[in-house]
């Protein structure tokens, strides 16, 4: 029968329950992880010297003629339920408009990356519950997350259908034990703004300025996106991603698969059987990263950021985790890869160039399956 798995996010006991790993291992959908855990880059200064028809002399604001810090704690002190009004203060002035994003982008990051820097594994079902990666679990989640569950604790056994009961590893039906739904997702952000009023045409484009997440990335390597390890202090950066494939780097992007949120797959897999039914062979159930914190940032976050600085060391291990999504990618689909990294020999090396008609169809079954993590059954997900 194989093994099946689920993507655990042990933080928020929200899981995604796959088939066996070779159907989503490679799906385009997986490109789904990179939202849930990329942070929107932090917005840039105001620029106050561009004219925008509004005032930019703060004695035009009357009683809100107030130091900076007053208005900075006014802006904060305006609750997540009013912050449209927020974002409408901050058109009034270019002023505000400086001081107020940083309200709007704080509430604007609790809708995105809803798995930012969380604990997130993918379990086997033939995991052995006491058999788990070292030190992932707190204190008090041990009693309720390690261990097995047997299939023989009803009162009683001669009414109780076991095919309904749980059994096997804890964590494995972690989500089943609690479930965190919310309506806080990247949609409802956008509705929240979508009755824009009676808005000039400029305040509708700095509005939307003002509500819209960057995920750019500006070409230098200091403002690179990478795939980060916060527990172990280690990082992917995407441009090493995108070179197995030529692809082009958007953000935290690739133009073409893999991604990565297919290398953090590759990395986050644990069970006690290596069947994995895929015909990579080395040791993909024993993911390194398996269970620990996880995030999507840019590489100055690394020293900016207090949650990433507090770390001693940061390692670069693009080179040896790509060298093995290479390997996998190769055992499976070397189509893809560029002609100098596939294996010597393989058909793949003749295969023609595809046509406009294929690459419009592809593009339209990728677009097609942006829905979910590979078709997975979300239990106690987040409301899309």
């Amino acid at each position: 029968m194989g093994q099946y798995w689920k993507l655990i996010n042990i933080d928020q006991r929200q899981s995604v329950s796959w088939g066996k790993l070779c159907q989503v291992i490679f799906a385009p959908t997986l490109i789904n992880l990179v939202w849930l855990l990329a942070m929107p880059r932090k917005p840039k200064p105001y620029d106050r010297s561009n004219e925008r028809g509004r005032s930019k002399d703060p004695r035009d604001l009357g009683a809100l003629n107030l130091p900076f810090d007053v208005l900075a704690a006014i802006f904060e002190a305006i609750g997540s339920e009013n912050i449209v009004d927020a974002a409408y203060l901050a058109l009034t002035n270019t002023f505000l408009r400086a001081i107020g994003q940083k309200r709007i982008y704080n509430e604007l990051a609790s809708y995105y990356a809803a798995w930012y820097l969380e604990r997130i594994i993918c379990v086997g079902d033939y995991l052995e519950g006491d058999d788990l990666p070292p030190d992932i679990l707190k204190e008090d989640e041990k009693e309720s997350l390690s261990g097995d569950i047997s299939d023989t604790n009803s009162d009683d056994d001669s009414t109780s259908n076991h095919s309904d009961v749980p059994h096997g590893a804890r964590l494995y039906h972690a989500a089943d034990a609690e479930t965190n739904r919310s309506s806080r997702t990247i949609g409802h952000w956008r509705k929240r703004f979508a009755a824009k009023g009676k808005l000039s045409k400029a305040e509708r484009r700095e509005l939307e300025d003002l509500i819209r997440a960057d995920f750019s990335w500006d070409g230098r390597q200091e403002t690179e996106w990478i795939l980060c390890n916060w527990t172990r202090a280690e990082y992917v950066r995407n441009g090493g991603v995108a070179r197995l494939t030529g692809s082009e780097i958007d953000g935290p992007m690739t133009s073409a698969d893999p991604s990565l949120g297919h290398v953090l797959l590759t990395q986050i897999c644990w069970s006690s059987d290596d069947s994995t039914s895929v015909n990579y062979r080395g040791p993909l159930h024993r993911g390194r990263w398996a269970g620990h914190y996880i995030a999507i940032t840019t590489m100055d976050q690394l020293t900016e950021n207090v949650r990433f600085a507090d770390k001693e060391k940061w390692v670069d291990v693009t080179e040896e985790v790509v060298a093995q999504v290479l390997e996998i990618w190769r055992a499976e689909h070397p189509e893809v890869l560029v002609p100098h990294l596939r294996l010597k020999g393989d058909v793949s090396d003749s295969t023609p160039v595809s046509t406009d008609e294929e690459d419009r169809v592809q593009s339209e079954e990728k677009a097609a399956g942006k829905g979910a993590l590979a078709g997975g059954e979300v239990s106690g997900d987040r409301e899309e």
